[in-house]
């Protein structure tokens, strides 16, 4: 039977982001199908992403960079001095500066033979770990900044050739070494450089896990807490303070963080992307009582599909000023933009989609 039509009035379209996992057919008005170069403003409604201006223009910038896949790893450091210093990595070699990239990989016999450094800066220095590297110490003096090997810091103790460090508590923490991803080290207090003596020490998680086995793959702090990403659990230390009598408080069984630099501290909460979507782990920070949210609950499918594609380390970025967390998936040229303003009723957080 025929019925009379009726205007909908929607006052702001697609404001609750994209929402490919339910059935089109009972997909709420305020979802949207697709919602390509586009992010959520601060109003709540679907809005025109900003631009982008390249930093780098230099022409020799090209030739450093030759035909490889680019810059993959970036960090900016800011020493005591107030100076900054941005750093990148990209055709196996290391560069300072933005406009003009100066090269500034240690001579040979020292060989970089990947991209994928995780840098952190601590005390002064700037630090540069990837697996199967020995570290790099870069130290500026007086306006003029050295990258060196670990092993040609004065007084420096043999490291761990790590894959994933941070600063944290006044001392370097580091996981996820070749041929033992169950321990996590921690340098000498304030000497990013010392690995033994002093109150520098280890943990084997051998009798932690809650399956008898897992592998490290993050790490990140927050309010004396140790938080320690593995890919099938997370499992968190208090008092880390002092790590000599840290205690185990809680291990959260069956989620697991599957990509080092996809974990992001915003403040109040630390976000990171598990085998099933990118989550938040406000749980043991607010309560420990509360479950992890499930961000990309309404790109679930969509999401986890294009990280099984992925070959190349998967990126992530969180922006205090614009309130969005970017989940970048190289191989795939696609990055997920999720709102951190307010949150959906469902929990989840409404998202768009650069392709």
């Amino acid at each position: 039977m025929a019925q009379q039509l009726q205007n909908i009035t929607i006052n702001a379209p697609a404001f609750a982001g994209i929402n490919s996992q339910d059935s089109p057919i009972s997909l709420d008005q305020s979802f949207a199908a697709t919602a390509s170069n586009c992010v959520i403003d601060s109003y709540g409604r679907i809005g025109a992403r900003k631009g982008y201006t390249e930093v780098s223009t230099h022409a020799s910038t090209a030739t450093l960079l030759g035909s490889s896949r680019g810059i993959e790893a970036i960090h900016e450091s800011l020493d005591a001095s107030g100076d900054k210093v941005l750093f990148s990595a990209g055709n196996n070699k290391i560069f300072s500066g933005d406009t003009q990239l100066t090269d500034i990989t240690p001579n040979p016999p020292y060989a970089v033979t990947a991209n994928n450094w995780k840098i952190v800066s601590f005390n002064n220095h700037t630090y540069f770990y990837q697996r199967e590297h020995e570290p790099l110490i870069y130290t500026d003096s007086s306006g003029s900044g050295v990258l060196a090997k670990h092993s040609d810091f004065s007084g420096a103790t043999t490291p761990p050739q790590a894959n994933e460090v941070i600063g944290a508590y006044g001392r370097l923490w580091a996981a996820d070494v070749s041929g033992n991803t169950k321990t996590v080290y921690w340098s000498d207090t304030l000497q990013g450089h010392k690995w033994s003596g002093g109150t520098a020490g280890s943990l084997n998680l051998t009798t932690v896990f809650p399956n008898g086995h897992d592998e490290v793959v993050a790490l990140s702090a927050h309010n004396g807490f140790l938080i320690i990403f593995c890919k099938n659990c997370i499992i968190v230390y208090s008092g880390a303070e002092s790590p000599a009598t840290m205690v185990l408080y809680d291990t959260v069984e069956g989620v697991g963080c599957i990509a080092r630099d996809s974990v992001q501290h915003t403040g109040t909460d630390i976000l990171f992307l598990s085998d099933d979507g990118v989550r938040s782990f406000g749980r043991t920070i607010q309560e420990k009582s509360m479950p992890m949210r499930d961000l990309s609950k309404n790109v679930r499918t969509e999401l986890t599909q294009e990280v099984r594609r992925q070959s190349s380390p998967i990126k992530s970025l969180y922006s205090a000023d614009e309130a969005f967390y970017l989940l970048s998936l190289p191989d795939s040229q696609t990055i997920y933009c999720f709102d951190m303003r307010t949150g959906l009723p469902d929990g989840s957080n409404r998202v768009t989609s650069k392709r």
